[in-house]
């Protein structure tokens, strides 16, 4: 399958534009608005004994947005926001349906002095902070809906235990909150590590997951378990109203996307999925991040795209 790359932009000069030279780079993301939210930070603090990441940042924290059209891949509005200074080491950008935006870090320290850290921050547009709560350590990737379910993901240390935790919260793999903080969802698969996850148009929650590298869908009350017939992916989206899986090689082929058909309960009739330019010639490129049938797709030569898989098939 071949998908058409429109609107090139380069994302260095992009950032150099919105003034973020000499800051660090953090993350990328789609929100369920629709646009990509890139997040800066003013230092990334030196790791602990030279090998575990700081949970203490003291840094200013700034996002550039792009408002995108995601048919004609055109940057309809770009801006900057500065959310002023922030204590904790954060990872991740979400905006959040009512208005607000959350700061998230993927690690969190637990004392039997001080308790767990806060590493779930809502702010308002000038940094102000709303409200904070602890969702856990070894946090691997965050969803917010547009319904303002946030479902956060964790890696093994999150799973497993470290920086304090003897009853992790993460020990699930996957949580559901709301926006007060509460806890209101646990998987109860035994995952070790939840390698990927994505929604599908209707909501449906799709993790994958190490050790059995199974795709699970599921709306929070049933499941339904797939072979993506792939170990180690890390990328994926279910695309054109549920009937495809675009996916990574995993361990053997990081570099390459695939496109599957869903057929029933089975993956089956898997391609190569190639990148064009709007003139035909084949452009390397890398799906860096998806929210739905959505992408952020970054080229060799570091432009990037925005693709919309929805209607394909």
């Amino acid at each position: 399958m071949k998908k058409t790359l429109k609107g090139l932009r380069n994302l260095e000069e992009l950032f150099t534009e919105q003034g973020m030279a000499g800051l660090d780079y953090l993350s990328m993301s789609i929100g369920y608005d629709g646009k990509a939210y890139f997040l800066f930070s003013s230092k990334i603090p030196d790791r602990i004994d030279g090998m575990f990441v700081n949970t203490v940042a003291n840094a200013e924290y700034k996002a550039v947005v792009v408002t995108p059209s995601w048919e004609s891949g055109e940057l309809k509005k770009v801006e900057r926001i500065n959310f002023g200074r922030h204590v904790m080491n954060f990872r991740f950008l979400r905006p959040v349906p009512d208005g607000s935006f959350l700061l998230l870090g993927s690690r969190c320290m637990y004392s039997k002095k001080n308790g767990p850290e806060k590493n779930a921050v809502f702010i308002d547009r000038e940094g102000n902070v709303l409200r904070a709560f602890t969702f856990g350590d070894g946090i691997a990737d965050c969803i917010v809906r547009d319904d303002g379910l946030i479902i956060t993901s964790y890696f093994d240390e999150g799973v497993l235990g470290n920086y304090g935790w003897d009853d992790p919260i993460g020990s699930c793999g996957l949580c559901g909150w709301t926006t007060d903080g509460r806890n209101i969802w646990r998987c109860e698969r035994d995952i070790l590590d939840c390698y990927a996850m994505n929604i599908d148009a209707d909501g449906n929650l799709w993790y994958y997951y190490y050790t059995d590298f199974q795709l699970v869908r599921t709306d929070f009350r049933t499941e339904t378990e797939y072979d993506p017939m792939v170990e180690g992916a890390s990328c994926f989206a279910v695309a054109g109203q549920g009937r495809f899986l675009i996916m990574d090689g995993g361990y053997d082929d990081p570099d390459s996307f695939y496109v599957s058909k869903i057929n029933g309960g089975q993956i089956e009739d898997t391609e190569p999925l190639e990148f064009v330019g709007e003139d035909g010639t084949a452009v390397p490129a890398i799906p860096q991040v998806f929210n739905g049938a959505k992408a952020i797709v970054l080229t060799g030569d570091g432009d990037i795209s925005f693709a919309d898989f929805s209607e394909m098939g």
